[in-house]
C-alpha cells in the first residue's frame, strides 16, 4: 500500500482525508429534504457488542459534520448518547467511505416529533474504501410510504433549518 494521499491529488484512489473530499460531500448533501442514499452506522453497545443501522436521514452540513436524526428508543441513539464514538459508512456510485467520528445530541426532543433526537457528528477521519477493479452501480436507497412523506419533510427540515 502506497502512503496517504489527499482527495485533490488523486481523486478517486485517496486513502484517508481529515474531512469529506467533494464527491463524498456531494453524494451526502442532501437536497429537496431528500432521504437517500442510506448511511450505515456502527455503534457499541455498551457490553462491547458491535451494532449497525441503515439510516437514512444523515446530511453532510460542511465536510466536517454530519446530521441525523434517530428515534430516542433506538439503540443507535442510546449507544451514540452513552458514547459517542461512531463509524458511518456510505456507498453509492462509484462512492465508498468510511467516516470515523464522535457524535452528541444536539437537540434532545426534535420540535416536530418529541420521541425523536438531533445529533451532529464531528468528521476525524474519512477512509477511501473503493477499490479501483470493481465499479459501484448503484448504493442503497429508501423512501418514505406515502402516508409518512409529511413526517419525513418535517424531520428533514428541522435538521436543514438548524443551520
Amino acid at each position: 500500500m502506497g502512503s496517504n494521499v489527499t482527495p485533490t491529488t488523486q481523486p478517486r484512489f485517496w486513502q484517508t482525508a481529515p474531512e469529506l473530499p467533494p464527491e463524498v460531500f456531494e453524494a451526502w448533501r442532501k437536497s429537496n429534504r431528500a432521504i437517500s442514499p442510506v448511511a450505515i452506522i456502527a455503534t457499541v453497545d455498551s457490553d462491547g457488542t458491535p451494532r449497525t443501522a441503515p439510516f437514512g436521514s444523515l446530511q453532510a452540513v460542511t465536510p466536517r459534520l454530519l446530521r441525523l436524526c434517530s428515534w430516542r428508543d433506538h439503540d443507535t441513539y442510546a449507544n451514540l448518547y452513552r458514547d459517542g464514538r461512531v463509524s458511518v459508512a456510505l456507498i453509492s456510485p462509484d462512492v465508498s467511505v468510511s467516516v470515523q467520528g464522535r457524535a452528541r445530541v444536539v437537540r434532545d426532543h426534535m420540535h416536530h416529533d418529541e420521541q425523536f433526537a438531533a445529533l451532529e457528528i464531528d468528521v476525524e477521519e474519512v477512509k477511501n474504501d473503493m477499490v479501483y477493479r470493481i465499479v459501484i452501480e448503484s448504493g442503497i436507497e429508501i423512501s418514505a410510504k406515502e402516508k409518512y412523506q409529511p413526517w419525513y419533510d418535517a424531520a428533514m427540515a428541522e435538521l436543514e433549518d438548524m443551520d
